[in-house]
């Protein structure tokens, strides 16, 4: 007992504040072994914190897609002599519009290239195209379709034409 007197004498405190700052000092210790003792190695944590990125084939499709018209577009605008004039008329034959793809004449494959839109949603599109016998006014309309929302509304306004 002395021996504790003597040293919070020394160190100006009370043998109260010596024995709190004694006990903090052990329970830091402590947390210290603990927490080496959990440790893992390096190889460890980053073999657990590294995530597999998995596509769906549906993504996969539609990024190829867009990268081949990208392509597309690339070999068009850098030939000099191209009709550009003639390629739109052609590209109108096929449900394709300078400003925008034809709703009634679209494939489920350029509904897809729309962004936000998969494979599953442009069957969605063909097969409500087709119970309305491609007559849609509004596209408003569309709200009626499984999967699309406010959000999507503004993207088809974007890129297709009703007619």
């Amino acid at each position: 007992m002395k021996s504790g007197n003597n040293i919070a004498a020394m160190l100006g405190m009370t043998r109260t504040e010596l024995a709190t700052v004694s006990f903090l000092l052990l329970v830091f210790i402590l947390g210290l072994i603990i927490r080496s003792g959990r440790s893992f190695p390096k190889s460890d944590i980053a073999a657990e914190s590294k995530q597999e990125i998995r596509f769906t084939d549906a993504y996969v499709d539609s990024l190829l897609q867009d990268a081949e018209r990208l392509e597309q577009t690339l070999s068009l605008t850098s030939r000099p002599n191209i009709d550009k004039e003639k390629h739109q008329v052609h590209a109108s034959d096929n449900g394709m519009h300078p400003s925008g793809i034809v709703f009634s004449k679209a494939t489920i494959e350029q509904l897809a290239s729309m962004p936000g839109i998969s494979s599953v949603l442009a069957g969605r599109l063909i097969a409500f195209r087709d119970s309305r016998e491609a007559k849609v006014d509004r596209f408003e309309d569309f709200l009626e379709v499984t999967g699309i929302g406010l959000k999507r509304v503004e993207t088809l306004k974007q890129h297709l034409i009703l007619d």
